[in-house]
């Protein structure tokens, strides 16, 4: 049966003929110019192959026609990391995790970053091509048998799991979260932990700076994310060294998505309308309706009616974008579990979940 170049080309990458895959798919530029697909596999095959240069460019390319794959958000973090910038590497996994929270490449890598990001072993894993350890492959296609039979045992294990979650969430409840040694502050650390000059919102003295980092790091332990996140952010915001910094946004990615009954602190409308960025990715829980909705196959927005309840206490409206689509009755109030967010400086809620009770009396 006839195949395309691009379908060849995916042959080649599987069987590592990177260069194979190269010489298909440059001349066909032109025909592919609109195509994801075509620019991941070829700047895949470019990064495997030691074009950095080439995989740079079609990567880039390619983040022109789809902005918000986890795979090749992965790819560019790779690419930083080579070059030793462990600073935007760490952006570009946490971007991957915003959009696929179970990324694995991602989360491997921030850990070992965690662990072991020093420019050194970075330098030495280059130098002997351990580094290909974080690129990513390209995905298979699935045949239907394999993606039924990928969904039934996905089923088996979910139901032959849920006593067994259960049975470990009670426990993580009487038990440390995780081992944060690798990001307790070094005698340096404390020593430089101001950054002199530049322009911050929050200008912190040292001892406020340690204080806040050690409260981060307690309120995760105590399974209190959220003004976890809120201390978080306060350094992120000020005058904190690039060091304690760069720490604070790994301490970030072991903070954990909440849910309607696990959420522990919670913050109203006006206590976050009074200092909006020191709230960026905290979660709230608001009480109100919905209204100008759109709806796509897998998306959905709409104006969150904050307050509005018991229609007589409307305190805002905030935009909310869904990465899904939600059910519920759009004639009646809900309330509303999202993770605070800013597009140009507007707040608007990444809306995870809603409840709404199934009888109620408004009026």
């Amino acid at each position: 049966m006839p195949t395309t170049v691009l379908e060849r080309a995916r042959r080649a990458f599987f069987r590592k003929r990177y260069h194979d895959v190269i010489t298909l798919l440059e001349p066909n530029i032109l025909q592919y110019k609109d195509s994801f697909q075509f620019y991941m596999c070829l700047a895949l095959a470019c990064l495997y192959s030691g074009d950095i240069g080439g995989a740079t460019s079609y990567f880039q390319r390619a983040r022109q026609i789809k902005m918000r794959d986890p795979d090749l958000l992965a790819a560019q973090a790779a690419l930083f990391l080579r070059r030793g910038d462990t600073h935007q590497a760490v952006e570009y996994y946490l971007e991957a995790l915003e959009y696929a929270p179970e990324h694995r490449l991602a989360k491997k890598s921030l850990n070992f970053i965690r662990k072991h990001g020093d420019p050194e072993t970075i330098s030495a894993m280059v130098e002997t091509g351990r580094i290909i350890k974080f690129y990513p492959r390209l995905k298979k296609n699935f045949s239907l048998r394999q993606t039924l039979t990928f969904m039934a045992s996905i089923i088996i294990l979910c139901i032959l799991g849920i006593v067994s979650i259960r049975v470990i969430a009670s426990r993580m409840e009487l038990a440390d979260r995780a081992d944060l040694a690798h990001l307790e502050l070094s005698g340096t650390d404390k020593k430089t932990s101001l950054d002199i000059g530049g322009s911050y919102r929050y200008i912190l003295t040292e001892k406020e700076i340690l204080s806040s980092y050690q409260k981060a790091q307690q309120y995760f332990q105590n399974w209190r994310d959220n003004v976890a996140q809120k201390e978080i952010n306060r350094i992120l915001l000020s005058n904190a060294s690039a060091g304690i910094k760069q720490k604070t946004r790994l301490l970030m990615t072991y903070l954990s998505e909440p849910g309607f009954d696990t959420l522990k602190d919670r913050f109203d409308y006006q206590e976050i309308l009074a200092d909006p960025p020191l709230y960026q990715d905290c979660w709230v829980i608001w009480n109100g309706m919905a209204t100008n909705i759109v709806s796509t196959d897998n998306t959905m927005e709409f104006d969150f009616l904050v307050g509005y309840d018991m229609r007589n206490n409307l305190q805002g409206i905030v935009p909310v974008r869904v990465s899904s689509v939600l059910t519920f009755d759009t004639g009646r109030s809900f309330e509303l579990l999202g993770k605070v967010s800013f597009d140009n400086g507007v707040l608007v809620l990444k809306g995870r979940s809603v409840y709404q009770s199934v009888v109620r009396s408004e009026r």
